[in-house]
């Protein structure tokens, strides 16, 4: 069995040299991996129902500054020489196809085989309509095209 965490994205431990102990101490500890959520920005008014609470409501520890997942990985990978990170999950839609995939090729490749992709179609309607993406009811054909 393999133990993970959900390395903080943001706020004060988001910053460089905490998170970057944080990842460290796990990895001595024996952690396998570290997740990183994705949200590119978080609308101030939301409201799509959260589908991970029982109230709907997005929980405000997850509101305010947030890193680029990508970017913090890549950053993570750097830091460490074994613990696996792991796109909490990253939203399909919300960056363009090639790009992405060359920027995640280049992450697993720098890391040494490091990263794992968990992907998802979405649910924030707002952050959709803020990235001026493709069409938020047309998120799953979108995701199943890229």
């Amino acid at each position: 069995m393999q133990f993970g965490f959900s390395a903080p994205s943001g706020g004060p431990m988001g910053r460089a040299a905490p998170l970057t102990r944080i990842c460290q101490e796990a990895e001595a500890m024996g952690f396998a991996y570290a997740t990183v959520s994705d949200h590119v920005v978080i609308p101030r008014d939301i409201q799509a129902k959260y589908p991970y609470t029982d109230s709907g409501e997005f929980p405000a520890t997850s509101r305010g500054e947030r890193h680029d997942q990508l970017t913090e990985i890549a950053f993570l990978a750097a830091k460490t020489k074994t613990l696996r990170f792991v796109t909490s999950v990253m939203v399909v839609p919300h960056r363009p196809a090639v790009l992405t995939a060359k920027m995640l090729a280049t992450i697993d490749v720098l890391s040494e085989g490091r990263l794992t992709i968990g992907i998802g179609a979405g649910w924030l309607e707002e952050e959709f309509v803020a990235l001026q993406t493709a069409p938020f009811a047309a998120r799953g054909k979108v995701t199943d095209e890229y």
